[in-house]
C-alpha cells in the first residue's frame, strides 16, 4: 500500500493532469514557456512520441509535429525500433517511432489518413473492452489499421492501474487483451503499452514480469528520456504529446 503522502500527491497530480487534459491548447500554452529551456534533438537517440485522440481540429497540429520529426530524423516501425534497441540496427541521429493508445475512432477517420499521406508507420496499442461500445473502434476498423500496415498491441483489457490490482487481475489484464486481440485479429500480437504508465505508481515489476509470462516481448512505459543501443524492450520510454500543442511545448517531451 501506498503511502498517505504519496497518495495525496498522486490525487493532486491526477487532478491538475484532468483538468489540463479537458483543455488541450491551455495545456499546450502553459508547458510552451518550459520549451524554451529545450532544444529538438539533433544527436543520436531512439524517441516514442504517442497520442490519444486526434479529434478532426487537431488533425492540423498532428501532422505539424510528425513533419518536424521526419525532418530531424527517420520514423521507424516498432518492430524497427527494437532492432535498433537490440543492435541489429544502426542508430544514425534522432529516430521515432510513433504510438497511439486506447481506441478512439479518430484512428480511423483522422489519424489513418495522414499517415498514409505522409507515408508514416504506427502502432495501435488497444484497450480490448473499448472495442465495440459506442464511440469507440469496432473490431473491423482494427483489421484496416494492421492491412494498412501498422502494428496493434496491447493496452490491457479495461485501462486499470495495475499497480492497484491484485495479482490474478493484473495478469487477466495484461493476458486476456492479448489473447482477444490475436483471436480477433488473426495476428501475434508481441507488445504491450502499462496503462498511465509511471513505474512503481502506475505499475510494477509484478507487471513487466507478467507480461514475460504471457508472451509479450516489449513493455511499454510513460519515462520519457531517449533510448539507445543496449536500452530494455521491457521498459520502452514514450513521450506522451498532444495534437493540440505548439511545437515549443512538443520540446519539454522530447529533447535532448
Amino acid at each position: 500500500m501506498r503511502p498517505p503522502t504519496e497518495m495525496r500527491r498522486r490525487l493532486n497530480e491526477l487532478g491538475l493532469r484532468s483538468r489540463l487534459r479537458a483543455n488541450p491548447r491551455l495545456q499546450g500554452r502553459i508547458l510552451a514557456p518550459a520549451g524554451a529551456l529545450r532544444r529538438l534533438p539533433s544527436t543520436a537517440g531512439l524517441y516514442f512520441p504517442f497520442y490519444h485522440d486526434v479529434p478532426p481540429e487537431f488533425a492540423a497540429g498532428l501532422r505539424r509535429h510528425l513533419l518536424t520529426f521526419r525532418r530531424l530524423g527517420p520514423m521507424v516501425s516498432w518492430d524497427a525500433a527494437l532492432e535498433i534497441l537490440a543492435g541489429r540496427r544502426p542508430l544514425l541521429g534522432p529516430m521515432f517511432c510513433l504510438s497511439f493508445d486506447d481506441a478512439h475512432p479518430s484512428w480511423r477517420d483522422v489519424v489513418a489518413p495522414a499517415l498514409a499521406d505522409l507515408g508514416v508507420p504506427a502502432t495501435f496499442f488497444v484497450t480490448t473492452a473499448l472495442i465495440g461500445r459506442p464511440g469507440n473502434l469496432g473490431w473491423d476498423d482494427c483489421r484496416d489499421l494492421l492491412a494498412a500496415g501498422h502494428g496493434i498491441g496491447s493496452h490491457s483489457v479495461t485501462h486499470p492501474r495495475l499497480a492497484d490490482c491484485d495479482d490474478g487481475t493484473a495478469l487477466r489484464e495484461i493476458a486476456e487483451s492479448r489473447r482477444e486481440l490475436e483471436d480477433e485479429l488473426g495476428a501475434e500480437v508481441r507488445d504491450f503499452a502499462a496503462p498511465y504508465g509511471h513505474p512503481a505508481v502506475d505499475f510494477t515489476p509484478r507487471d513487466v514480469g507478467f507480461a514475460r509470462q504471457a508472451g509479450y516481448r516489449s513493455f511499454a512505459t510513460t519515462l520519457r528520456p531517449a533510448m539507445h543501443a543496449g536500452g530494455p524492450p521491457m521498459a520502452i520510454h514514450r513521450q506522451g504529446l498532444h495534437p493540440a500543442w505548439p511545437l515549443w511545448a512538443v520540446r519539454t517531451r522530447v529533447h535532448e
